[in-house]
């Protein structure tokens, strides 16, 4: 039987980032924080993104490589979409040489298409023998009874594909709290059924910013890091908010760094970016 990795540890960069789920549930808002945690402790990173929407690249920039290939090339040879996911495995290959990371958001509705990727080129055998570590992060929201069973699905996939991989599920808390799950629902059962499938896999939670405070920085294309070091008479000039309207914005956006800098440092050495 595969062993699993001992997941009491923070484990050190480079390494291989996943933030999967087959229903959006906030894999991009995750993935754009650990893009900014890295950048502030100076840690190189590649990232790539396979999602029609491209939110990581509107948020993060042109740094971010898209794997979604021509759809309707797609129409005319199907294999594309997995041929596509290529230039990750490069990246991931040549991680530990390059002392670089690599971190990838899939969109809704490609868990398949990436773990079966991840599967047919031995992606677990190739992590071991790079002596690469990889962490994947599930995101789900707890009263949406169809985003616990996706990310139930999800997390299935991504252990039958790599028996080794790190999961971590990530409850957002933006559509409420899993306190808040009626009791014999179907949010419940499926929260149940999510609990039971991620099995000794830990578990994080991700803050909710309230929307009026968070759209108009990423409607904008402002990360977290500029958005909390921006002075706020150029913000408020920037998103037509009042200076004390953008401070409440900002506090809001700086107690979601502090929580989630602080469930990320228990799982990624991560010396900088704590603030109190």
């Amino acid at each position: 039987m595969t062993k699993r990795p001992r997941t009491d540890q923070p484990i050190k960069t480079p390494l291989v980032a996943i933030f999967a789920s087959q229903k959006s549930a906030g894999k991009t808002h995750a993935a754009t924080f650990l893009c900014d945690v890295f950048a502030v402790n100076n840690f190189a990173f590649q990232a790539f993104q396979i999602d029609d929407q491209k939110r990581l690249a509107h948020m993060i920039g042109d740094v971010v490589t898209d794997l979604r290939p021509d759809p309707d090339l797609l129409i005319e040879d199907p294999t594309l979409a997995m041929r596509a996911i290529g230039p990750f495995y490069e990246a991931a290959r040549e991680a530990i040489p390059n002392n670089r990371s690599v971190i990838l958001d899939t969109g809704a509705n490609m868990v398949e298409t990436l773990t079966n990727f991840l599967r047919e080129v031995d992606f677990g055998e190739d992590l071991a023998a790079w002596n690469l570590p990889a962490i994947a992060f599930v995101p789900f929201l707890p009263l949406d009874p169809e985003s616990t069973s996706q990310a139930a699905f999800t997390v299935g996939r991504l252990r039958g594909s790599l028996p080794t991989l790190r999961i971590v599920l990530v409850e957002n808390r933006f559509g409420g709290s899993a306190d808040r799950i009626v009791a014999g629902s179907i949010a419940e059962t499926n929260y149940r059924r999510l609990c039971d499938v991620a099995s000794g896999t830990k578990q994080i939670i991700m803050p909710g910013i309230p929307r009026e405070y968070w759209a108009p920085f990423e409607g904008a294309g402002i990360r977290f890091v500029k958005a909390l070091a921006m002075d706020p008479a150029e913000t408020s000039v920037l998103l037509g908010r009042s200076i004390a309207e953008v401070k409440v914005m900002r506090s809001s956006i700086l107690r979601f760094w502090t929580s989630m800098h602080g469930q990320f440092a228990e799982l990624i050495d991560l010396p900088k970016g704590g603030r109190s």
